[in-house]
């Protein structure tokens, strides 16, 4: 039995492949994965750079900023920056967080050291006179609206990320998180 290809082979005596099989095809297409599962991130130290005369981490000094931006400074070292309790870390959570995301971190991974996510280290950094409400916010709103959790708890505080903000009185992300648990579609008992 011969097949039938419509037409004599090339010039260079070789016939022309036989299409290729529908199954053969669906296989090489990338599977298409529902998104990963949060992960907690091992604890490590933070980054500093060579000679620094602090002990800390300032986004804004440049070779800092330098470590903050490079692709090869990981997750968890990100988280260790997010720990450090100085106004110059808590003052860009926003833009930690950011660089965290950007290195395609699940929007709910967690921090192996705390047990805290990227919501509940927005959430601690909007303390008044340490952190800055304001960034804490604009993280938080991206946060949620990626689907972060507000109700998972960290395991060594079992504190959610409304507990953090009620406890460093952060009234501007209490409502932010409240809005975002609000039911959708009605008047909530609002007219």
């Amino acid at each position: 039995m011969t097949k039938e290809r419509g037409g004599d082979p090339p010039a260079g005596g070789t016939p022309p492949p036989d299409p290729p099989s529908p199954v053969v095809e669906r296989r090489k297409k990338p599977m298409v994965h529902p998104a990963a599962p949060a992960m907690v991130h091992p604890a490590a130290p933070a980054p500093l750079p060579k000679d620094y005369a602090f002990t800390f981490f300032d986004p804004n000094d440049a070779a800092c900023r330098e470590i903050l931006l490079d692709p090869r400074t990981t997750v968890a070292q990100l988280f260790a920056i997010l720990r450090q309790w100085v106004p110059q870390v808590q003052h860009s959570v926003d833009v930690i967080g950011n660089e965290i995301l950007r290195r395609g971190c699940h929007v709910d991974d967690r921090d192996g050291l705390t047990d805290m996510t990227l919501l509940h280290y927005a959430c601690k950094a909007g303390a008044h006179g340490v952190g800055d409400p304001a960034a804490a916010v604009r993280l938080s709103t991206r946060l949620l609206a990626l689907g972060g959790d507000a109700g998972l708890r960290s395991r060594w505080t079992h504190m959610n990320a409304l507990h953090y903000a009620a406890y460093f009185d952060v009234p501007e992300l209490i409502r932010t998180l409240l809005r975002a648990a609000a039911p959708r579609g009605g008047s909530g008992g609002r007219d």
